[in-house]
């Protein structure tokens, strides 16, 4: 409405005028205060809005929230939430780590990182979704404690503390030797880290090896860089620079290019050097439990005999045992164990996994990735002849 419009109105219809335009921008005013979606905060549903401030080298958005602003809002760890940006509602689970299968979305309160995330797990977040820093995102309940069973399952806590664990030094370690299938006794090893001590297990694991008299270390968590920096305990660095440890530092995701690529590798180095040989990561779980149980399906292993080596760890770190806590190892194994062996076994439905031929598969899939059935039969020899009787 222009100047010479309002000198012909009447000051009745001028001021009615007014007053319409001024509750209209009150009504639009309220609309953005309550843009987090009125049935929400009517129903009592926590709600929380922020901006994304940058995405870090993984590929994940950090938003300007912490964990204590979600928990200030009503959010708790193992909630189902819904992040809106941009008008695409994407609805996810809230962790404190990575604890989706590779490509699922969370949200993530990481304690390492300075502010909450929210991504695809190992993948990162797809192109559309990338490039938004400044952009808003809306935070919204979509199911309370909807993945807590998740949440307890993989959010576990242990300590470094010696003292605090009832078991021996080699279950501290998480040592122990592999004799699933046909592997040959005192051949296969597996632990946490003989090199870094960042977890206080190091010098027990050397300590370990020593004792088993380990000859070659597939080391699946550190570069030349890396190994070099460590205070490593005497027998580890006579392994290292006896150039018996095979570098070999991979992601938990069995299904990246990279991680197949540099396992390809090092496997097809392993039968040049002498057993026993020893497959460690920085704890000995995830990682070492992939390699471990391609190791010992491809020697004849059932389904049944991986899932008892792998929840071992979770005994050794967390006193979790498949016998009392049936419902927490089972999630374990669904979540981490068995994505892995469906991919290795080229199979989609995790029903089938007792039934499969694992020699059969597990062979099929390193000839796939490069190795040739004399490399294939050349490992499988290396891990089968005993060194102890």
């Amino acid at each position: 409405m222009n100047t010479f419009q309002l000198k012909h109105l009447p000051s009745s219809a001028i001021q009615c005028g007014w007053r319409s335009t001024a509750l209209m921008l009150l009504v639009s005013l309220l609309s953005l205060m309550t843009s987090c979606s009125d049935d929400d905060k009517v129903n009592g549903l926590p709600t929380l809005n922020g901006r994304i401030m940058s995405y870090n080298e993984y590929g994940a958005a950090m938003l300007d929230i912490k964990e204590e602003d979600m928990t200030k809002a009503g959010f708790t760890l193992g909630d189902v939430i819904s992040i809106t940006i941009d008008n695409k509602e994407i609805v996810m689970p809230y962790y404190d780590g990575f604890y989706t299968r590779n490509g699922e979305y969370l949200c993530v309160a990481y304690p390492a990182y300075p502010s909450i995330c929210f991504t695809a797990n190992n993948t990162g977040l797809p192109e559309d979704l990338t490039g938004l820093e400044g952009h808003r995102v809306d935070i919204r309940m979509k199911e309370k404690g909807g993945s807590l069973d998740v949440q307890q399952a993989l959010g576990m806590k242990y300590t470094n503390d010696r003292n605090q664990y009832p078991i021996s030094d080699d279950e501290f370690a998480n040592a122990r030797a592999v004799t699933a299938g046909n592997i040959g006794r005192g051949v296969l090893y597996r632990s946490s880290s003989p090199f870094c001590n960042d977890i206080n297990r190091a010098y027990y694991v050397s300590a370990y090896l020593e004792q088993e008299k380990v000859n070659t270390v597939l080391n699946l968590a550190d570069t030349e860089e890396m190994i070099m920096s460590y205070d490593m305990p005497p027998y580890s660095r006579s392994l290292w620079e006896g150039g018996n440890v095979i570098l070999c530092p991979l992601k938990a995701d069995p299904t990246a290019d990279d991680y197949n690529s540099s396992l390809i590798k090092a496997l097809k180095e392993l039968p040049s050097h002498p057993a026993p040989y020893v497959v460690h990561c920085m704890e000995g779980k995830d990682r070492t439990g992939y390699v471990c149980a391609l190791l010992e399906g491809l020697c004849g292993a059932t389904y049944e005999e991986m899932v008892a080596d792998y929840l071992i760890t979770y005994g050794n770190y967390y006193q979790k045992y498949p016998e009392k806590d049936k419902a927490l190892c089972n999630t374990l194994v669904s979540l981490r164990l068995n994505p892995c062996l469906m991919y290795y076994a080229g199979i989609t439905d995790e029903a089938q996994l007792p039934n499969v031929d694992y020699s059969k598969v597990f062979k099929d899939y390193l000839l796939s990735h490069g190795m040739s059935d004399q490399q294939v039969d050349a490992l499988v020899q290396s891990l089968t002849i005993p060194t102890k009787m």
